[in-house]
């Protein structure tokens, strides 16, 4: 089966996307059109310019994040927040996503002095209106930027509380080194009590990258790890998120200087050490491989998965999904008729 053959099978494919941030979703179009409305001074003035210095920033997780950051100050008010969170319901149903969990970073907007409740408010509306215009069901999951203090974590939790049925998640992002899981665990034990669903960042090839899943399993007892990819790097660690069912949020992103999409080789020896892998798409605006259709084909041209390997892939993201299981299972039930549709037998 060609490429062009898989690609339609994957585009038509149900997905679901349990990684994507959004405030990684700005196109650079956007980009200049909220520079303009709210007055920001973004260093780069087109498309083109955008586009040049997405492609020019360092490799690794500090030269994505230090570009990436540049455009935190575009975003100031609740209609910003609204309109990214709409337009990127729309790009999903755009790539048939019927379903995505999406991080949202409060803390680089509250310290820049807008409020919470201006954030959640904004994304919320826009979730819950690309939900009725595209039919994307969306929840959202509030990030620590792990590089903030302790107590800025805590008082996240503080502004969130008025506001908790709206989220249904606490994860943990942003610059790694020297900022270890245990740093809040203490934190993660408060939202643990008021009932948030527990997630954490482990970057791909970061400093002690091995012993920090550790932590997050054994210290911050999540339910779900973002990136993960080193767990391949220690064998008792891949029997141990296999025993606890603990899935793996990886991200194979590539940009325009990467010869293929990243880390492939490993996610599939997890893949077939029967952990539970899903494909997620990361920022999609700031990424060569864009959404998830996209990222999916370049993946499946890189390994050689097939048809069945894609459907199996997609149910993973279901199941590691936070869905009720009722809601759970229509999906999966779905994504299994569009399989024996297109001759693949499922279980």
């Amino acid at each position: 089966m060609g490429p062009e053959y898989m690609r339609t099978f994957i585009a038509n494919m149900p997905k679901a996307e349990l990684h994507l941030h959004i405030e990684g979703t700005l196109s650079p179009e956007t980009i200049l059109r909220l520079a303009q409305r709210n007055g920001v001074d973004f260093p780069y003035r087109s498309v083109e310019e955008i586009r040049q210095a997405l492609a020019a920033r360092p490799a690794g997780l500090e030269g994505f994040l230090d570009h990436h950051y540049l455009r935190i100050p575009l975003l100031q008010t609740e209609r910003d927040f609204f309109d990214m969170t709409f337009d990127l319901l729309r790009s999903c149903k755009e790539n048939n996503i019927v379903y995505t969990e999406l991080f949202f970073d409060p803390q680089v907007h509250t310290s820049r002095g807008i409020s919470f409740g201006d954030v959640i408010e904004g994304i919320d509306r826009g979730r819950r209106s690309g939900a009725e215009a595209f039919g994307v069901e969306a929840n959202l999951i509030m990030c620590i930027n792990r590089d903030r203090s302790v107590g800025s974590a805590f008082e996240m939790l503080d502004q969130a509380r008025p506001h908790r049925r709206r989220i249904i998640g606490l994860g943990m992002d942003s610059y790694e080194e020297g900022h270890p899981p245990r740093k809040f665990e203490e934190v993660y034990s408060q939202a643990r009590e008021e009932g948030y669903r527990l997630t954490a960042h482990c970057d791909v090839d970061q400093t002690d990258s091995v012993s920090h899943i550790w932590e997050c399993l054994d210290l911050l007892n999540v339910e779900r790890i973002d990136h993960g990819v080193n767990t391949i790097d220690d064998p008792d660690l891949v029997e141990e998120v296999k025993r606890r069912k603990i899935p793996l949020t990886t991200c194979p992103i590539w940009r325009s200087s990467d010869p293929a999409p990243q880390d492939t080789d490993r996610i599939k020896s997890l893949f077939d050490h029967g952990v539970l892998v899903t494909l997620n798409s990361d920022d999609p605006a700031e990424f060569d491989s864009g959404y998830l259709t996209n990222l999916i084909a370049g993946v499946q041209q890189a390994s050689d998965y097939s048809k069945g390997d894609l459907v199996r892939l997609a149910r993973n993201t279901f199941e590691a999904s936070w869905l009720p299981l009722e809601a759970k299972n229509a999906y999966i039930e779905d994504l299994h008729a569009y399989a024996e549709a297109n001759g693949v037998e499922t279980t």
